[in-house]
């Protein structure tokens, strides 16, 4: 018996990377394919890129219905219906509710014992509300780096709600939206070129006890995470605001 306990104090540590591991390769690869489905809009619909505009009522921040993510809040949402009058899965672009949540994403929702609905956000710079401290386009060809820029990113379940994923600009130092780290502290992001990539956090991140609208950085290390997120999101030399 202390043999097989020895064995098993050994093993389980190395099953659960492995599992953190294979859960981050599907969480990749859910966002590469919604990273395609963002293409396809693109492309579609002459260069605009998909609305990404949320508003807060009833004391919920939730997407507008004409958004990508339809008028999802995903604490909120007990079924996949708004997900699916999403812009993305209503134009057929994909029929897999599967890909817009993490495998590795076990949050609940608030008035619900059931697995979420939605894990993903995308990135507030892109079609997303003009009246926040961010730069936004509403063209793809406004990017101007596309393998620098975030579209979408897999956010931690104690920030996500709306599917409008902030970044305030450098050099401020709070974090409004968070990255998950469900991966062994590792998140999930996709670039405007069509790769995605993960990211090894150097701190842990965690809104919770959340107290208000943003969290201050806790640590050097913690703000050198949101310094190189802020790198994948515009800042105003980059581009030229549209009318």
């Amino acid at each position: 018996m202390a043999i097989i306990g020895i064995l098993a104090s050994l093993t389980l540590p190395a099953l659960g990377r492995a599992k953190a591991r294979a859960s981050g390769i599907a969480c990749v690869s859910n966002l590469k394919q919604l990273q395609l489905c963002w293409q396809m809009y693109v492309d579609d619909f002459q260069g605009r890129v998909p609305p990404n505009r949320s508003v807060f009522t009833n004391g919920v921040w939730r997407s507008t219905p004409d958004s990508w993510i339809g008028s999802s809040s995903a604490p909120y949402d007990t079924g996949f219906a708004l997900v699916e009058q999403g812009l993305l899965f209503k134009y057929d672009y994909n029929r897999s509710v599967a890909l817009y949540h993490c495998p590795a994403d076990h949050s609940k929702g608030v008035h619900s014992n059931r697995l979420r609905t939605r894990s993903y956000s995308m990135n507030g710079n892109l079609g997303g509300r003009t009246n926040e401290v961010q730069n936004t386009v509403s063209r793809a060809d406004a990017i101007p780096n596309p393998a620098k820029l975030l579209v979408f990113i897999d956010e931690a379940e104690d920030s996500i709600d709306d599917a409008h994923f902030l970044v305030w600009p450098n050099p401020d130092t709070r974090w409004v939206n968070l990255p998950a780290g469900r991966h062994g502290q590792t998140g999930t992001l996709s670039f405007a070129d069509g790769h995605a990539e993960k990211w090894a956090w150097q701190w842990p991140k965690k809104f919770s006890p959340k107290r208000s609208y943003w969290k201050m950085v806790v640590s050097t290390k913690d703000l050198a995470d949101l310094r190189k997120l802020q790198e994948t999101t515009l800042v105003v030399s980059e581009f030229t605001p549209q009318k």
